[in-house]
């Protein structure tokens, strides 16, 4: 095209990556291996890290962006209604595989989850993993969610 530059061709052409970061998203859920973390619901707290793309477009589109405040919903009230899960990192998988369903245009998550004050001594423990979209695709989509709610 006459008078773009290939620097901006290359740009449109590739779109333009988003991260969205959510830093100690707290909340409850049922959770654990120990009997007394099946009595009830125990606080948690979400580190999640979002990466997308878009077309290059720089208006202001709110349907081509994930809106961060409705994704914190989504997750809260999915781990807020599940029944008890027994490991911290099947639940990482369930909230990447829910992650994915539910906002198309996700490219890659890193999910971290952490139950505080749970060990003298220290200040949480948790778990985190990364996935892309081909992971979830070929491995996490195997996977059924025991449960799934939209905000």
């Amino acid at each position: 095209m006459p008078g773009v530059s290939p620097m901006k061709n290359e740009s449109i052409a590739s779109g333009v990556r988003w991260q969205i970061f959510v830093e100690a998203l707290s909340t409850t859920t049922r959770v654990g291996l120990h009997p007394h973390e099946h009595e009830k619901a125990q606080a948690v707290e979400l580190d999640i890290e979002l990466s997308y793309r878009t077309g290059g477009q720089h208006d202001d589109d709110a349907a081509s962006v994930i809106d961060y405040d409705h994704y914190c919903g989504v997750i809260t009230a999915f781990l807020q209604a599940k029944p008890h899960t027994r490991l911290l990192e099947t639940l990482a998988s369930e909230v990447a595989s829910l992650s994915f369903r539910e906002f198309p245009m996700l490219d890659e998550i890193r999910v971290a989850i952490h139950k505080p004050k749970i060990r003298p001594n220290t200040a949480r423990l948790g778990v985190a993993s990364s996935w892309t979209r081909w992971s979830y695709e070929t491995l996490l989509v195997l996977q059924p969610l025991e449960s799934s709610v939209a905000a």
